[in-house]
């Protein structure tokens, strides 16, 4: 694909595209990073023709443009959903005035991958995941003798507990932590948290041992107990700072952790110090998922719903798929019967 300065534009495509955002903002009501993502992949169909008008749009240009881009190796995964917002534009753009009678509304559907290719993009690799003796291991392995080693840790047991996405994680609060009927939860709320699709839910814990409910618990009165009230963010910024006696100092501060990056690293090295390879937090989610999936399937119901899926083929498809291993050793201990032997 052709490489063109970001400075180069197409005045009428750029007024065309602004109208655009408007519809996607106030029509469809969507947020400000997707319509950011969406105009990006129209960028990328731009910098390809070098910013002609979009009434030039032809089936040879969406031919070559495909062919531009599986040439240059991107993805098909990417490529997939390039072509899946371009279509959306172009029929959107099909029926504004100026545009009517310009483009031909068939030649939009010359923006698809071939069925194989579509098949391709829409394969998902096997995700790995830890389980759970291997993160208790590293939970009770992590020191607890700062703040942030305290944070840290407490962090780590409340992602085992109840998996949840990591923007959810970074900016939960107190409050959002609850005890009902005996049991725990965070109650996800977008309210409060940055939520997916803001979904409310109930994250349950899991029966983890006492322990690890502990470390989040003795964190959360840790911070009670420096004046954090039930608003404030369970996980905050801790600086590293030297008072006046010149001992290192690491004051809870009333501001949640600004940047994702921050918690990936906490995982990081917590698992890499207790000698496993590291995993993303989101990963838990999945080691959650397939605990679940070998209980009862009320079990599984209950997890699917405090993991925020709609439809338990999420859960299982997505999150629960056996390694190969498994998959192996569960054929194999499948004893063999005889057509013979069933009893009709």
């Amino acid at each position: 694909m052709k490489t063109k300065s970001r400075d180069l534009f197409f005045p009428a495509n750029e007024r065309i595209k602004y109208n655009y955002r408007i519809h996607q903002r106030r029509a469809l009501k969507k947020d400000d990073k997707t319509i950011t993502a969406l105009l990006k992949h129209i960028r990328e169909y731009e910098l390809f023709t070098n910013f002609i008008d979009f009434r030039h749009f032809t089936d040879k240009i969406a031919d070559k443009y495909i062919t531009a881009m599986t040439e240059q190796g991107t993805s098909l995964s990417y490529i997939n959903d390039n072509l899946r917002v371009l279509k959306e534009f172009f029929r959107w753009l099909e029926r504004q005035r100026g545009y009517k009678g310009k483009i031909h509304y068939n030649h939009i559907d010359y923006l698809s991958l071939t069925n194989n290719q579509r098949r391709t993009a829409k394969a998902t690799a096997y995700k790995k995941s830890y389980k759970y003796d291997q993160i208790l291991t590293t939970i009770r392995a992590m020191p607890e003798f700062t703040a942030i080693q305290k944070r840290n840790k407490a962090m780590i047991s409340l992602q085992a507990l109840c998996g949840l996405r990591i923007s959810e994680l970074r900016t939960v609060k107190l409050k959002n932590l609850i005890q009902e009927e005996g049991y725990y939860f965070i109650h996800v709320n977008p309210k409060d948290m940055q939520v997916k699709f803001a979904k409310s839910r109930h994250a349950d814990f899991i029966g983890l041992p006492k322990d690890i409910v502990d470390n989040v618990l003795t964190w959360r009165d840790y911070l009670i107990a420096h004046g954090f009230k039930e608003k404030d963010t369970l996980f905050p910024q801790i600086p590293h700072q030297f008072g006046q006696s010149s001992f290192l100092e690491t004051n809870p501060q009333h501001r949640p952790i600004q940047s994702n990056t921050t918690i990936l690293n906490t995982f990081r090295k917590a698992f890499e110090a207790a000698g496993y390879e590291y995993y993303r937090p989101h990963s838990f989610r999945h080691t959650i998922a397939r605990y679940a999936e070998k209980q009862t399937p009320e079990f599984l119901n209950a997890v699917r719903q405090a993991l925020g899926h709609s439809s338990i083929d999420t859960t299982i498809q997505s999150y629960g798929q056996l390694s190969e291993s498994e998959q192996r050793r569960r054929i194999g201990q499948h004893a063999y019967i005889s057509i013979n032997q069933v009893s009709l």
